[in-house]
């Protein structure tokens, strides 16, 4: 072959040695005594070649044979039945353990920084909340002895709380619960006295406590609770979802179920008495703007004249002074709207009627602005007010047509929804611009509500002897039958509505919980058919390149058994019992990784072949060639990415930490299975399938232990050609041909070198500065794609509509009472499912003093004279401020009724001598008479719940508790108020710079609560049991390591190449190309449209992992190559060149199939995943490669100088 371009071939044609035919060897059948290996029948060849003897190891024998590979030489079909034997042991005893328990994968509840002041504060009040419920329970079971009555005499029951007898010390153990104090030591004997009698009278009088609320008696009525509901979110496509056309598409779709004849089966009911089944009922009206513009009687001329009111000032009263006009940010002028605002909590629930009374109304020494004469006039116009929107939504009930003047109602509601005391009539079914400047909404949405339990004869099985889930789910069952039944056409209509063709006016969008379920099983079977696909293309590419079934088929096992023995190791050997939800990721990251691998083994063991007689004496030399060069190249990369996953370690999310320890096992794992089971395969396809002439049918069959055909003849296997000197280079693959001929030579020549670096440099400048213009999101994460139609609902919901009093907000806790959680043992890696002890505040006490600043506080956030929480806290069914408090209900229960908040409820006469705020002396013994008291809240009809069950909210996102009233069953430990956001709410994430400013605020309450009463009630916590702040901080945490953990790999991979190649300048410049692939992946993400939110953040935390390998690969394949820099690049390129494309390309289209995924994160991975591949292989051999051929780095190198290169 002629020199190319007058150099001098790079290497030249091994030569030949004389070698006689091979002697004729018998074909022994494996299983007999005389049989002989089939490699070892390679070294009957007489003229064996002439092997250098060297000094004998622990690792190589006397002719530098690896003792390992003449191991796997000599017993390959025993070799791969022990590996894949162990691997599949291995994987059962996996199972066995991780699903004995049931799901393993650790639930989320608990992924955050354990040491930030949210998680601290979240953890103290829910593990408190939960710990008062348990002494409670227990508690209540002591005083009553399980299922009976607490001693009726006082003197016994003290004996039995105090665990002792007359004449004895009192002793607690009796009454402590795993050690809980109660703190009865620290009582008087008049508190306990108090108490006794307490639960005496309830042994002895019928007053209608928790004590006598027999099950029996305790009857939820058919249909009488919420059991489902039907949501309907609507887009109006020219502008007004209000159109005549939009409100019959809104009409059909909100009547399809209220227009069955037996919808009075299924809907929700309203019983006249709630506790008597056979009193009228009619089913609950759907929670829909519908009901307004279909009004039984439109009274248009009332309408007008409301308006007409609020727009005038109030006949008779003086104008406002300017001056006082100037003050304020809401008022313009001083008409009648800005009177009803002010008045009209007054004139509704007796609220804030002293609001003229105070500044800027009235500052003494100067007279008030109004007069009395003036006050009077004002809450008579707003009485009058208070009548006529009384009168024309009392006729809001949807059963007549459709008005013929929409706008004319659409104009009313804007002036409704910006006067506080009517606004919770229309706020929830508006967009957040609409007002009476815009009396136009583009967004609407409706509820109907659904009943349970469900009649007997509409289950489609008996619940008789069912325990609640069981139960749960045949009503479900059933009411999905209902709706899913063809005879009705339900499902189908719903569908045909949501479809985007059905109106050129809206579009409409539902949810339905009994079909949700449904739907995200079509979600992930979509989405899991895209991610088989993409491990599907990996195999298929992968036995493209090798050309082998049998080697494609061990090489798939190989990757595939690597996550449950790095599994295995993580759970048994480092005791690692957290199992992050990321950790499945690791599949699409080792089939990359993996595949790479084995391209890597292969490629160097096809090269093997063209090395000359030296390497190929015989399999065993071959072999451990392939074995140290393949080896050697594969640890280092496998380092160096498992360094990089381990930088997650460093992250104070357990969750990140189980993941990039995983995938650090994963990676050690894979590396460790291609060293040991494909190496093993790899002598056997040598041995038995190498030959073109094996069928590849028999090839994919033998898969494991024992050969369907007989070995190939001695003579024709590749070991004993290259021997012979039979295999010349020009019969290598084409894509190594490329690389050592016209890549290299592009790389080499300087005009084209300089012209590749020159353009990458200039994209480096534009990915630069729009990495630069990376922010964080400032808006909710989408879970799904963009154009999903569920993904459209959930993003209207969360950004076109404020948050109405229908709406549920995250509730913001004020706490007394609790301590810090105790995080002493805690070890989430470990243990992930203790977090901490709860700790009280031993000196927190609910004095006078303290009762009375608490209903203070909260009387004066219902007012909210200066619009202080209007941006924070929604408004409730009454049109006030949001907040609970149980000293609400405590005071109107001392004073026998009568509180506006709670005027339909009659109060229980078991309260004597009480009176607010009780007195210090008192105070236990009427929070126990309180605690089973029932509720009056408005939210339910009397008797309701009792007290100690009402003021316990379950977290709609976590499941967690947490107590406003923290009763233990002898004792208050905790108390709270919460406050219900107007922009968080429990299920959503939102952008973290908007969770900030809620949170601010909620500190700067905390801080004025402390101000103002942290002597009497001793120090306020803040906290949610949403997780709210608790996500605000993620989001920061994710942000901020994002960049440094990417950073943080790039150095690893400077110190880990370092150390493989001895030379500063070839691990300067690869780790240059690493970053320079952060740079170019960050900025084609940002020119996308993306923003920095978890997803992103998450992603970029492993990028480092991802972009190491091919830059590793070519630099060792560099140093190790002899020669000048033209023949390392020629070199590194001739051996490293293939792998480095064949795993590019497996990467790359293991990355399409995900980018059809419809769930967010997955698409998003695969669209990293391919951009990071992309860039890592253009700059690993463009730049990187250009770098080393430009400049003399070796003679820099402080090391040897050709780092494994293996000599003859």
């Amino acid at each position: 072959r002629q020199p190319h371009n007058g150099r001098r071939p790079f290497m030249s044609k091994a030569p030949v040695v004389p070698m006689s035919s091979p002697p004729s060897v018998e074909m022994t059948p494996p299983g007999s005594s005389a049989y002989v290996s089939p490699s070892q029948q390679d070294l009957a060849n007489p003229s064996a070649v002439k092997t250098k003897r060297v000094k004998a190891t622990i690792f190589a024998d006397e002719e530098d044979n690896l003792r390992f590979v003449n191991l796997v030489v000599s017993h390959s079909l025993k070799m791969l039945f022990l590996v894949c034997s162990l691997t599949i042991l291995i994987t059962y005893l996996l199972f066995s353990v991780v699903f004995a328990a049931g799901n393993p994968i650790t639930d989320d509840t608990y992924t955050y920084d354990i040491g930030d002041a949210r998680s601290v504060a979240f953890d103290s009040f829910t593990l408190a909340g939960r710990d008062v419920g348990e002494q409670f329970q227990a508690a209540l079971g002591m005083i009553t002895g399980g299922a009976g009555l607490p001693s009726a005499n006082v003197t016994e029951f003290k004996k039995m709380v105090l665990g002792g007898g007359e004449g004895e010390a009192a002793v607690l153990a009796n009454f402590n619960h795993r050690g809980y104090d109660y703190g009865l030591s620290s009582w008087s004997d008049a508190e306990i006295d108090g108490v006794a009698s307490a639960y005496a009278d309830m042994a002895t009088s019928g007053n209608q406590s928790y004590f006598f609320t027999a099950a029996a008696d305790a009857v939820t009525l058919p249909l009488s609770e919420t059991g489902d509901f039907t949501y309907w979110i609507y887009e109006a496509q020219n502008g007004d979802v209000f159109s005549p056309e939009g409100l019959l598409v809104m009409d059909e779709a909100e009547t399809m179920f209220t227009s069955q004849p037996d919808w009075d089966q299924w809907c929700m009911r309203e019983y006249e008495d709630p506790t008597d089944p056979s009193s009228s009922y009619a089913c609950a009206r759907s929670l829909s703007a519908l009901n307004a513009f279909k009004a039984s009687s439109w009274n248009q001329t009332l309408a007008q004249s409301i308006i007409d009111r609020l727009d005038a000032p109030v006949p008779g009263v003086t104008l406002m002074p300017q001056s006082i006009l100037d003050m304020s940010d809401d008022f313009d002028a001083f008409n009648g709207r800005e009177v009803y605002q002010l008045l009209g909590f007054c004139t509704m629930f007796g609220l804030g009627c002293d609001i003229f009374s105070l500044p800027p109304f009235s500052v003494p020494p100067s007279p008030p602005v109004f007069s009395a004469a003036d006050v009077d006039l004002m809450k008579a116009f707003a009485h009058d007010l208070d009548a006529d929107f009384k009168a024309v939504t009392d006729l809001w009930d949807g059963t007549g047509n459709i008005n013929d003047n929409p706008r004319d109602v659409s104009l009313l509601a804007a002036y409704m929804k910006e006067l506080p005391s009517q606004a919770f009539k229309v706020d929830f079914f508006f967009d957040k611009d609409f007002s009476r400047a815009n009396p136009v909404s583009a967004y609407s949405r409706s509820i109907t509500f659904w009943g349970a339990p469900l009649l007997p004869q509409n289950l489609i099985s008996s619940t008789a002897g069912k325990n609640e889930d069981d139960m749960e789910k045949i009503t479900e069952d059933s009411r999905k039958k209902y709706v899913m039944d063809g005879t009705r056409g339900l499902f189908k209509k719903m569908e045909q509505i949501a479809d985007t063709g059905h109106s050129p006016h809206i579009n409409a969008f539902y949810f339905m919980r009994v079909l949700m379920f449904d739907v995200f099983i079509t979600i992930l079977a979509n989405d899991g058919m895209f991610a088989a696909l993409s491990i599907a293309v990996v195999y298929l590419y992968m036995r493209y390149m090798i050309g082998s079934w049998f080697l494609a088929n061990v090489g798939f096992l190989e990757i595939i058994m690597s996550i449950p023995t790095a599994w295995f190791f993580a759970e048994t050997v480092f005791q690692v019992d957290y199992f992050s939800s990321l950790n499945p990721l690791c599949l699409f990251i080792v089939a990359a990784i993996g595949a790479d691998d084995i391209f890597v083994f292969m490629d160097a063991y096809k090269q093997s072949a063209y090395k000359g007689v030296e390497i190929n004496r015989s399999l065993q030399s071959r072999m451990s060639y392939v074995y140290r060069r393949a080896g050697t190249a594969m640890l280092i990369t496998s380092a160096t990415t498992c360094s990089a996953f381990l930088c997650t370690v460093a992250s104070p999310i357990a969750s990140t930490k189980s993941f990039g320890i995983f995938a650090a096992l994963v990676i050690l794992m894979d590396y460790a299975l291609v060293m040991t089971m494909f190496c093993t395969a790899v002598v056997i396809y040598h041995d038995y399938f190498e030959h073109p002439g094996v069928n590849c049918c028999v090839q994919c069959a033998c898969v494991c232990c024992c050969p369907c055909v007989p070995a190939v003849d001695p003579a024709d296997r590749t070991t004993a050609k290259a021997r012979a000197g039979q295999l010349d280079e020009e019969g290598q693959d084409r894509i190594t041909l490329f690389y050592k001929g016209p890549f290299t030579d592009f790389v080499l020549d300087p005009v084209r070198r300089f012209a590749s670096i020159g353009a990458l440099m200039v994209w480096l400048g534009v990915a630069f500065y729009f990495m630069l213009q990376l922010e964080p999101t400032k808006k909710a994460e989408e879970f799904l794609a963009e154009d999903h139609p569920l993904q459209r609902a959930i993003t209207i919901l969360n950004e076109e509509f404020p948050v109405a009093s229908d709406d549920r907000g995250a509730k913001m806790y004020f706490v007394w009472g609790v301590g810090d959680v105790d995080r002493s043992g805690v070890n989430q890696m470990l243990d992930d499912s203790y977090i901490g002890k709860p700790t009280f505040d031993s000196s927190f006490t609910l004095t006078a003093a303290c009762q009375q600043k608490i209903y203070d506080y909260v009387q004066e956030i219902r007012i909210d004279a200066n619009n202080r929480y209007d941006a924070y806290v929604k408004t409730d069914a009454t049109g006030m401020p949001a907040v609970e408090s149980w000293l609400d209900e405590l005071k109107d229960w001392v004073e026998g009724g009568g509180s506006p908040l709670y005027e339909d409820c009659a109060r229980n006469p078991q309260r004597e001598g009480y009176t607010f705020p009780v007195e210090d002396a008192k105070v236990k013994e009427a929070i126990v008479r309180f605690a089973y008291e029932p509720t009056c809240s408005t939210e339910r009809e009397y008797p309701g719940e009792m007290m100690f069950e009402k003021y316990s909210d379950t977290s709609r996102g976590t499941g967690l508790l947490g107590k406003s009233f923290g009763f233990d069953g002898m004792n208050l430990r905790m108390a709270a108020v919460s406050l219900e956001s107007s922009v968080l709410d429990p299920w959503s994430e939102i952008a973290e710079t908007k969770a900030m400013e809620q949170y601010n605020f909620m500190m700067s309450e905390a801080k004025l609560i402390d101000d103002r009463m942290a002597a009497e009630c001793g120090p306020v916590m803040m906290t949610d049991v949403d997780q709210k702040f608790i996500m605000m901080n993620n989001q920061k945490i994710f942000r901020t390591s994002a960049v440094s953990g990417a950073m943080i790999g790039c150095a690893i991979a400077f110190v880990v190449i370092l150390i493989s190649t001895y030379n500063f300048f070839v691990a300067a410049f690869a780790t240059t190309s690493i970053l320079c692939v952060l740079i170019s992946v960050v900025g084609a993400v940002t020119m996308a449209g993306w923003t920095l939110g978890t997803i992103t953040a998450i992603l970029i935390s492993i990028l480092a992992g991802f972009s190491v390998d091919y830059v590793v690969h070519l630099a060792h394949a560099f140093v190790s190559t002899p020669g000048d820099n033209e023949a390392r690049v020629r070199g590194a390129f001739s051996d490293m060149g293939v792998s480095v494309m064949s795993g590019m390309l497996t990467s790359i289209l293991a990355s399409l199939p995900l980018f059809m995924c419809k769930i967010k994160f997955f698409a998003s991975f695969g669209i990293f995943l391919c951009a990071t591949i992309a860039f890592s292989w253009t700059f690993a051999n463009l730049f990187f490669m250009g770098l080393l051929a430009t400049f003399d780095v070796m003679k820099y190198s402080f090391g040897k100088s050709d780092v494994g290169h293996t000599k003859g």
